[in-house]
């Protein structure tokens, strides 16, 4: 452990990539297909042996700037580790460029779910396998980023803690001398262990609820990354109501940003005491669900069917909410236009921050609405005598800087959109994507668009400008500003 200690985060992270790739070799010889276990057992050991070498090569190495170091590895890590994931699918895809290979990757390891990998023909399962791993290992290093990056420089902090506490735990670590390696370390495997129990947990329920093992395993694991990744195109029916439901539970992890501190009842008791995240996603759930019911309502349906319409559209509010993107077609055989616009608003608004869900975030959101329920009050009312209770809890600060990031969010649909019409894409189609892209929710494009082949809608250029979107829409665009701040670099 001493020896990880000093390593680079991201020599941890390319060990962490030639590890996995074992477990999907394994899979390949229990199910009889040795050609795929052998090319990714000689890869995760070629790239297990330039990690070695790299990180003999790094120990006495000088410490650089740990703010500027963190930043730079979080964005490179999106974009260089998905070369080493398609590293065996290379030889195992021969009918596939490396262009698209890298596209899936980059897709899977952003938890973004845009795929068409599962309709290819003559696909092996161990492939598909791979693709829901590696989401699932996105899943976990969106986690440890937040935990140990993101909260100690002070990135997505709205209100968990006050800038003079920051500060003071900065200077805190500087004075104790932690290394951020060290940090990153702790953090993953306080994060492995939770995030591994409650995957296992939740693919046990799924298989006892009728699905096949690698289905129910696939499907655990894209819960809990809420990549949406299924090798069967989405939920089947085999599961029933009760895998419907255990899924249903395990995708609120995504809803709040103090999910992850499940195991510690008082922890647990604060997160659902507070009204935040969870009382927005309420509140959004349920006014959703209202009129997805209303606007599907039969006289010819009986009590069992519409319980199980209102259930189908629960699941699929919040599935939409977390950036999930799975979708139930007994209830809507065709999504409607009006059915879209609540999916795509859904999909705007993200999960929680700091979880694996995408989007603006419901904590920006309850606080842009309540902003402006403050405004408009004051205008209908201007001689109204406001009490501590009515008022906003945050300052303008807070404010500004939430407003700020909205609009950022929008302008970078907005001209990920322009570009993708340029180089050929319809409007409508660029339009859903550069929202399902930033927000990071793949199976929005494939529900709303349903595209005979998505390899032969995108082109090359497109789909390297919807790489960049799902790496922004995953660092959440703010890293990418941080390191434009002068001070980083004037040190």
């Amino acid at each position: 452990m001493l020896f990880f200690k000093k390593l680079p985060i991201f020599i941890i992270l390319l060990i962490f990539t030639a590890l996995i790739m074992f477990i999907p070799s394994i899979f390949g010889l229990i199910n009889n297909e040795y050609e795929a276990a052998r090319s990714f057992f000689y890869y995760g050991l070629l790239i297990l042996l330039i990690s070695f070498f790299l990180a003999v090569a790094s120990l006495n190495r000088a410490k650089s700037s740990p703010i500027r170091s963190q930043l730079l590895i979080v964005i490179s890590s999106f974009v260089i580790l998905p070369i080493f994931f398609m590293l065996p699918l290379l030889k195992l895809l021969p009918n596939f460029d490396a262009h698209s290979l890298y596209f899936e990757m980059v897709s899977a390891f952003t938890t973004t779910g845009l795929t068409g990998l599962y309709m290819v023909e003559h696909v092996s399962s161990t492939v598909l396998f791979w693709q829901v791993l590696v989401a699932w290992f996105g899943g976990i290093f969106i986690w440890t980023l937040y935990l140990a990056i993101f909260t100690s420089l002070g990135i997505n902090n709205i209100f968990v803690m006050n800038e003079i506490k920051l500060i003071h735990e900065v200077h805190f670590m500087e004075k104790r001398q932690f290394h951020h390696s060290e940090v990153f370390l702790k953090t993953l495997v306080v994060v492995l262990v939770p995030y591994t129990a409650l995957t296992i947990i939740l693919w046990g329920i799924l298989k006892l609820s009728g699905d096949s093992t690698f289905v129910s395993l696939s499907h655990s694991m894209s819960t809990m990354s809420t990549s949406g990744i299924s090798p069967i195109g989405g939920i089947s029916s085999d599961s029933g109501v009760f895998g419907m439901l255990a899924i249903l539970l395990f995708l609120f992890f995504a809803l709040s940003s103090g999910s992850y501190r499940f195991y510690n009842l008082i922890e647990l008791k604060k997160i659902f005491t507070k009204k935040s995240e969870l009382e927005a996603a309420m509140y959004l759930i349920f006014f959703s669900t209202l009129v997805l019911t209303v606007l599907n309502l039969n006289v010819s349906l009986d009590f069992n069917k519409i319980f199980m319409l209102i259930l189908e559209n629960i699941f699929i509010c919040i599935s939409f909410l977390t950036t999930t993107g799975w979708f139930i077609y007994s209830s809507q055989n065709e999504p409607s236009s009006f059915l879209s616009f609540i999916l795509i608003a859904l999909t705007f608004i993200g999960g929680g921050i700091g979880t694996t869900a995408g989007g603006l975030k419901l904590i920006r959101f309850a606080i842009i609405q309540r902003h402006l329920n403050s405004e408009m009050t004051r205008m209908v009312y201007p001689s109204q005598i406001r009490i501590y209770t009515s008022r906003m809890n945050l300052n303008s600060s807070i404010i500004l800087k939430v407003w700020v990031f909205a609009m950022i969010l929008v302008l970078t649909i907005l001209f990920i959109f322009c570009l993708l019409t340029i180089v050929g894409m319809s409007f409508e189609n660029a339009f859903i994507m550069s929202i399902s892209a930033l927000c990071n929710n793949g199976p929005l494009f494939s529900l709303i668009i349903q595209p005979l082949d998505l390899y032969l809608e995108l082109t090359t250029f497109s789909k390297y400008i919807i790489i960049c979107a799902m790496i922004l829409g995953r660092i959440e665009i703010l890293l990418l500003f941080a390191l434009f701040n002068p001070e980083l670099w004037g040190k």
